[in-house]
């Protein structure tokens, strides 16, 4: 893959849909929306417009399958989402997000050495009582990408 391809990777969670463009392999931008996650049309709307807005040559989204542990809430926010993918002038990948960490603050942490940028952003592993940390979505988002392209692809010295 060309070094300087803009991959625009979604993710989706309860409560949450978050981004993350890379552009040349490093982070160029990442945001995140509660009211995109609230059902279709306010994800598809959310999803056009960062589009629109980001030109990414790729957009990666995650693939619905049936042994998903996502609510339905959530499973429709992604169909939504790939839609709108799927209907842009650029190449959509819907990739089944694999588990290839013990926790998905091992998968963060791993992420961030990779993407320095992701630092700031990288969570404290939580109590069982305490609410998922909000920005784990942009770890999800660039896991996706990664399971798309492999691991690094999109990097500087792909």
């Amino acid at each position: 893959m060309a070094v300087d391809r803009r991959v625009l990777g979604f993710a989706a969670a309860s409560g949450r849909v978050g981004f993350v463009l890379l552009s040349g392999g490093d982070v160029e931008l990442l945001g995140m929306s509660r009211k995109a996650s609230i059902g279709p049309g306010e994800a598809s709307g959310y999803a056009a417009q960062r589009i629109e807005e980001l030109r990414p040559d790729v957009i990666v989204t995650e693939k619905e399958v049936a042994s998903s542990k996502k609510g339905k809430t959530t499973r429709t926010v992604i169909a939504a989402i790939t839609a709108v993918a799927d209907l842009a002038d650029v190449v959509n990948l819907e990739v089944v997000r694999g588990r290839m960490h013990a926790t998905r603050f091992d998968e963060a942490r791993e992420l961030a050495e990779r993407y320095p940028a992701m630092q700031p952003y990288l969570p404290k592993v939580r109590k069982p009582w305490e609410a998922e940390p909000k920005a784990l979505i942009y770890f999800e988002a660039i896991a996706l990408i990664e399971s798309a392209l492999g691991k690094q692809s999109a990097g500087p010295t792909a």
